[in-house]
């Protein structure tokens, strides 16, 4: 039985995937600019994520359940996804997808690492590996 945080892991990589491809065709007829592109982009993730929370019912006065660093976390997480999301948008609207998708994608080995430095998720010597022929894999796909 395949885990539910797996599943969402694969489709969550399919749709990385196909955005690419998105923002690259977008960019292509030289009409949009990449920052034009992530503000369209960013305009439909927002109107789903609220949509999705309406539909589960989690939209509801919370002034006695309000978490500060909940929503402080939340914030940081829009500031680095901001970042993350414009530079690439931005990179791809310079150079080729066969490039800056697998530079980018080294991010999978900064948020493993992470993980295991800020939350002291466990690290064995198979993810280090793993890790290490990651970092490889995305400079040999890369150059």
């Amino acid at each position: 039985m395949i885990r539910a945080y797996i599943l969402w892991a694969l489709t969550g990589m399919v749709g990385q995937s196909f955005a690419a491809l998105f923002v690259k065709l977008a960019l292509r007829t030289g009409h949009i600019s990449s920052f034009m592109v992530l503000a369209i982009a960013t305009v439909m993730a927002a109107a789903s994520s609220v949509a999705i929370v309406v539909a589960r019912g989690e939209l509801r006065p919370a002034h006695d359940q309000f978490d500060w660093i909940a929503v402080l976390g939340a914030c940081a997480a829009g500031i680095a996804l901001t970042v993350a999301v414009s530079s690439l948008l931005r990179s791809l609207s310079l150079g080729p997808a066969t490039i800056v998708m697998p530079l980018y994608g080294i991010f999978v080995i900064g948020g493993a690492a992470l993980g295991v430095l800020i939350l002291h998720e466990p690290m064995t010597w198979q993810k280090a590996l793993g890790l290490a022929a990651a970092v490889a894999g995305n400079y040999l796909v890369s150059s």
